[in-house]
């Protein structure tokens, strides 16, 4: 597995999904390693000292995990020269590991700079190669430029298979290259030993939040694109309805909390917004399941994790039909969705499911259903069994 995101002590979120489908993996059997390179920048950068002290090989939850080092600036500023930054820092630390563990497959993610960069390693050991496309890197790079965009194209059309979070990733990363085979959708998933229906009065009280008021639950990053600026807008105007303000339970950290904070007091509902800050993994679906439901107004995703996570906790979902968002939430079947940046829209789905407790049970029920049998890292993993046998086999 090759992927520039995953958890380690300096980023203990980064690459999660990458880490969970890593464990699927594994519990199917399969010997699966990572390699993980860390950015290294001048010294003078002190931002970047913290990543100088996580070790060259570490064993996360039993899985290998080798850090070469490759150069990195912040801000993205090598652009399409990642990729080649990447290889040279890496290159050398794949040779010695396929000497003494002849791998016969990379699964790198992220179409670049990773995929780019497993296709001249997979080429090199013969061995085939998978990247999956998760969202940045078939949306957001191409925007920077032609050179970028061709790129990304280089890594379509070089890898043995494309695999995407969703279809609307998919279909972007096919308007930039050629790819060798069907681009296949494989959905991201849950853990569903740490994402189920707990008890609702016993994780409340873990996280501090009252056991009698209805809350709603958000779990992400504190950024623009999570669209939480159009959320607390539409929280404050639940004022008028019976019951009044819901509590909003924030999970996460980011740039914006300090705007968001002075957005809730300038509306007068700063007693109803709870930050709770960054949670660990593992605690993310005890704390999603003190919610009556959960939110995620993003303007832009890939296919969220969070959604698969909330659905097997049993919970509804009011979200925004945005890229690969309404590929797994069935509208009034298992959650609400609405335009995104439009807080009445929102305001009022969210007061619809509030004020009808027999019709979240309902959404609950089915969205636990449609989570267990589709969205979780099992699924995944089985999925991508399929895909490498019949990759190794036709290699063979």
């Amino acid at each position: 597995m090759l992927s520039h995101m995953y958890p380690s002590a300096v980023s203990a979120s980064s690459g999660v999904f990458v880490h969970e489908q890593t464990l699927a993996l594994r519990r199917l059997g399969h010997d699966v390693r990572v390699v993980s390179p860390l950015g290294w920048a001048p010294p003078l950068l002190a931002r970047w000292s913290a990543h100088r002290e996580v070790p060259g090989t570490e064993l996360i939850d039993g899985v290998p995990v080798l850090r070469p080092r490759m150069l990195s600036l912040p801000g993205a500023r090598l652009g399409r020269r990642n990729c080649e930054a990447m290889f040279r820092g890496i290159n050398r630390s794949i040779r010695r590991v396929h000497r003494r563990w002849p791998f016969e497959l990379i699964h790198a993610h992220m179409v670049v700079p990773d995929g780019w960069v497993a296709a001249r390693l997979g080429a090199r050991h013969g061995v085939p190669v998978v990247a999956t496309a998760h969202r940045a890197d078939v949306l957001d790079v191409p925007a920077r430029g032609p050179l970028d965009a061709a790129r990304v194209g280089e890594a379509v059309a070089d890898v043995d298979q494309v695999c995407a979070v969703s279809r609307v990733v998919a279909d972007a990363a096919a308007r930039h290259g050629v790819p060798q085979r069907p681009i296949r959708v494989v959905p991201n998933g849950a853990d569903p030993e740490t994402c189920r229906p707990w008890p609702r009065a016993q994780v409340r009280a873990e996280f501090g939040l009252p056991a009698d008021q209805p809350i709603v639950t958000y779990v992400g990053q504190l950024v623009e694109r999570k669209g939480l600026v159009p959320l607390i807008t539409a929280v404050a105007r639940l004022a008028d309805r019976p019951g009044g303000v819901p509590l909003l339970a924030l999970a996460g950290g980011g740039p914006q909390e300090q705007e968001l904070e002075r957005l809730a007091r300038d509306l007068g509902i700063a007693d109803r917004v709870r930050f709770i800050g960054r949670v660990e993994h593992r605690r993310v679906g005890r704390f999603m399941a003190c919610g009556d439901l959960f939110v995620l107004p993003s303007f832009s995703e890939g296919l969220p994790t969070v959604v698969c996570e909330a659905m097997n906790c049993g919970l509804p979902v009011v979200a925004t039909a945005v890229d690969g968002t309404p590929e797994i939430v069935r509208d009034g079947e298992t959650g609400l969705l609405v335009p995104p940046g439009d807080p009445a829209a929102l305001a009022a789905a969210l007061g619809d499911l509030l004020a009808d407790p027999a019709r979240r049970q309902t959404m609950g029920e089915a969205a636990l259903r449609v989570g267990r049998a589709e969205y979780t890292w099992d699924a995944n993993a089985r999925t991508m069994e399929g895909i490498y046998r019949d990759l190794i086999g036709a290699s063979a």
